[in-house]
């Protein structure tokens, strides 16, 4: 009989070997992928670890007040003023309008807004803070790592300029703490200071003599409200740097 070829488009079946995979040879390529995801896995974790290690870093560098202006913005200011007191006094609040504008603009108004943002800025910094009125309870034997009454000057002059004092005949590191605010205020602002202006009752501010003999203290006029109004009404995020700045350069002489 003759034999019968195979059909187009069928191939003959294979013979000997068959064409599945080993059983010993897919255990090793198990093995293997399982070897590959494990070091994935740790390389993932050591780039991990890595990643969270500098940010740590760039952190600590960011509140010690280290490194490129880039760190503070992304982490916040730097903690320089942690573990320190400070008594910021808002002159007026409390009490009386202080100076008056003749379109109703009031010291006091201006004094409490400066007051509180200098306030909420050296919270940032790691300092506890107390806002005070101007004949608050809590000034009689106030005690802190510094102390500073913020006003403002005359609607009724054409004068511009800013001015600071201590305690006559006070104590050094109140001086020292009225230097470091003429010279970073002047430096924050642009403001020219204004010693002439300086009054009794500036030196012989009543919390002078009110709070803890050994609490540093000083009283700013950060401007006058006619000459100098843009400035404490429209750029108070300067006026409120120049104080912090003063108060950090002297806690952190």
């Amino acid at each position: 009989m003759p034999r019968r070829s195979a059909s187009p488009g069928h191939s003959p079946p294979r013979q000997g070997r068959s064409a599945r995979r080993p059983a010993g040879q897919g255990r090793r390529a198990d093995i293997r992928r399982t070897a590959v995801r494990r070091v994935q896995r740790l390389l993932l974790l050591i780039i991990a670890l890595a990643v969270a290690a500098s940010v740590w870093s760039l952190w600590q560098m960011a509140r010690d007040g280290q490194g490129p202006l880039w760190l503070a913005l992304i982490f916040g200011p730097p903690q320089t003023l942690t573990d320190r007191s400070i008594g910021i006094v808002a002159g007026h609040s409390g009490n009386d309008s202080g100076a008056v504008c003749p379109d109703g603009l009031t010291e006091a108004a201006v004094n409490q807004a400066v007051a509180e943002a200098v306030v909420q800025a050296l919270r940032r910094r790691g300092a506890a803070v107390d806002l005070l009125q101007e004949f608050d309870g809590r000034l009689r034997g106030y005690r802190g790592d510094a102390f500073v009454s913020i006003h403002a000057d005359s609607c009724q002059v054409e004068l511009s300029g800013f001015k600071v004092a201590s305690l006559a005949g006070g104590s050094r590191a109140s001086s020292q703490l009225a230097a470091c605010l003429w010279d970073r205020y002047t430096f924050a602002t642009g403001l020219k200071p204004h010693p002439d202006t300086i009054t009794y009752d500036m030196r012989g501010y009543h919390a002078f003599r009110e709070i803890a003999a050994d609490t540093p203290a000083a009283i700013i006029e950060i401007g006058f409200l006619k000459a100098d109004r843009e400035l404490l009404t429209q750029r108070q995020e300067q006026v409120v740097a120049g104080i912090v700045t003063g108060i950090e350069c002297f806690l952190q002489r």
